[in-house]
């Protein structure tokens, strides 16, 4: 015993200071094999020393730490969040920049991250006996995200110009003190568990009651984080158009130190409302600030799912139901994308989330309803009509609802002059008529077939052609994509791709091929089912005012885009989240049934496999040309 004490001892003190010296100390610029062996045996004598003198006290304690814990279920939370914090480590290497800062990182999520990760565990195993996890169906779709997940970095990979495993792997010149300090971090969330574990358990009550819809929103942070370190690069501003998309812009403006002119009147509270969100994140990046700007993007992607999961668990009190509808929102093809480009439309689909959380809680008070209009009106103006139809639908009152317009639009001028005020030139006045009318541009008939593509009353022609690309647009590519339109073109001086949905100049649509049908046959069973279950309870429901609110919203955007926009697919997460939201609340008297919960999980996977696909098929198109632009 008394060797084995020692030579453990010796041992691990050795290995200590060997990871020190090599990390730390320069070990390789000693010349001197003398100077080499006591720069690390000196130092490991007193480590030995140390771990000899502490090794009752920690066998001891050893001891008594299995009575107290399974053991099993911590290896289970140390080793999903040494995964996990190992991925960051690579993913934010350029930010950790030395030793010590990877030290501290992963010294705060390995102790914090497995800690908190052992009761969720222990939450997990309960839940497998008589809760969430008894039932098969809620297994699989849990399954299902990790497994998309995984596929997604395999998938990225094979691009190296897009992405490579190096950008989640820690260095190898850092994996010795990586090693220590995981050693130390279990040490250490050990001592946590066994003395705080009532704190925790006290303060983590929300966690436990709505730990699928966090789960959910999780793993969507995650898959949108590899996305967006995959579409987010610099080709985006030299020789590729996605949708129509400024992502390359916007990551300036919202995320850079210095920021950028929006010069468009259409989004006057960009600058005070999402800018010091990434920027809070962003501004300890440094000179890597687009990762902050991706991490933030993810986040409120990440959110958006989770805002579903309150909203449907609220309105149906079903978890798996719930869960459905979550997963099925982060899974649309608006949200994988859009959810992932430093653009403001996630934004805008998360502000619209939240107003509709706030109205089903019958939330009256303009204290809460106009900051959340405000934020609406912010980020893109016509917004704001959204939310004034849905309180409309919802029994706001008339004189009320003006009282609230005029509010929002009065504030939302005076902040619009103070944003002029603390970005200079940075942004146009929606209140004065030539900045406003550069909108128009997108609606004149004299700009059509390339700005605009607005409908023609008078010619029939234009009007069956225009009802088609506004009702497969909203109706279908937010949720289900199309196999998408490749438009190449020799711009100098950089040959530039253009992926669209729609292209005006040639009126060619996107279509549906092969298995893509089977999501989109079935994405329309569920919705003529919506629409009939709504029109069937529609005096009964007690959801009626907001699934009549949420139609409103649809209807609004359908009659906009008649006259505004080309590539519609670019505004479609201002709408997907209504049709998720009325298809869940239509449904919801059905919510328990067994039978409806698996076709929706079938409905479901087919719709993650074919905008799997989709996310696919962006990467092949773009990797050549990600690449000619570095």
């Amino acid at each position: 015993m008394k060797f084995s004490r020692i030579f453990f001892s010796a041992l691990t003190g050795l290995l200590t200071s060997l990871i020190l010296a090599l990390t730390f100390f320069h070990h390789s610029t000693f010349t001197s094999l003398i100077d080499r062996l006591f720069l690390v045996l000196v130092p490991a004598l007193a480590f030995g020393i140390l771990y000899h003198q502490t090794f009752p006290a920690i066998s001891a304690w050893t001891r008594n730490l299995q009575s107290q814990i399974s053991t099993p279920q911590f290896l289970l939370s140390f080793l999903v969040t040494l995964n996990l914090t190992y991925g960051a480590i690579g993913f934010l290497q350029p930010v950790l920049r030395t030793p010590f800062g990877m030290f501290l990182f992963a010294a705060v999520t390995l102790t914090l991250g497995t800690t908190l990760g052992y009761f969720l565990v222990q939450r997990a195993a309960e839940s497998f006996r008589t809760g969430f996890l008894s039932k098969p169906l809620n297994i699989i779709l849990a399954l299902s995200l990790p497994i998309f997940w995984v596929a997604l970095i395999l998938n990225a990979t094979q691009y190296p110009s897009m992405f490579t495993f190096e950008y989640i792997l820690v260095p190898q010149t850092w994996m010795p003190l990586f090693l220590l300090t995981t050693l130390a971090s279990a040490i250490l969330s050990l001592f946590l568990i066994t003395h705080y574990s009532s704190h925790i358990t006290h303060y983590s009550q929300f966690t436990i009651h709505h730990l699928p819809g966090i789960y959910a929103s999780t793993f969507f942070f995650l898959i949108e984080l590899i996305i967006a370190h995959s579409l987010n690069h610099p080709a985006l501003e030299k020789n590729t158009v996605l949708f129509e998309a400024d992502a390359g812009p916007w990551m300036t403006i919202l995320a850079s130190p210095e920021s950028a002119p929006i010069n468009r009147a259409v989004h006057p509270l960009s600058l005070i409302t999402i800018r010091p969100l990434v920027r809070l994140l962003s501004g300890f990046m440094g000179e890597h600030y687009a990762l902050g700007g991706m991490i933030v993007v993810s986040l409120i992607a990440a959110a958006c799912v989770l805002m579903t999961w309150l909203f449907v668990k609220r309105a149906t009190n079903s978890s798996t139901y719930a869960f459905i509808f979550a997963i099925f929102l982060g899974s649309t093809a608006t949200h994988l994308l859009f959810g992932s480009l430093a653009e403001n439309y996630i934004f805008g689909a998360a502000a619209l989330i939240f107003f509709f959380l706030l109205l089903q809680n019958n939330e009256t008070r303009f204290s809460f309803l106009v900051p959340a209009g405000l934020l609406l009106f912010g980020i893109t103006i016509t917004n704001i009509a959204q939310g004034v139809i849905a309180l409309f639908f919802n029994k706001f009152g008339f004189k009320r609802l003006l009282k609230y317009s005029f509010l929002v639009l009065s504030l939302g001028i005076l902040l619009t002059i103070t944003t002029n005020v603390i970005y200079p030139k940075h942004i146009t006045f929606f209140f004065v008529p030539e900045d406003i009318a550069f909108e128009f541009n997108f609606v004149s008939p004299e700009n059509a077939g390339v700005l605009s593509d607005p409908i023609r009353l008078s010619e029939p022609p234009s009007i069956t052609r225009k009802l088609n690309v506004v009702s497969r647009s909203i109706l279908l590519y937010g949720v289900v994509a199309p196999d998408v339109i490749e438009s190449i073109s020799e711009k100098p001086p950089f040959p530039t791709i253009d992926l669209k949905t729609f292209d005006v100049r040639t009126q060619t649509l996107a279509s549906y091929r092969g298995f893509s049908n089977l999501p989109l046959v079935l994405w329309l069973i569920l919705l003529a089912s919506a629409f009939f279950m709504f029109a069937k309870s529609l005096r009964t429901s007690k959801h009626a005012p907001l699934m009549l609110g949420l139609l409103g919203v649809l209807g609004f955007n359908f009659l906009m885009h008649l006259f505004y926009g080309t590539e519609l697919f670019l505004y479609t997460s201002y709408w997907a989240y209504a049709f998720v939201l009325f298809v869940a609340l239509a449904l919801s008297n059905l919510a328990e049934k067994t039978w409806l919960q698996w076709g929706l999980a079938i409905i479901l996977l087919t719709l993650m496999v074919n905008n799997f696909s989709f996310i696919f098929s962006i990467f092949q198109a773009l990797a050549p040309f990600y690449a000619s632009a570095l």
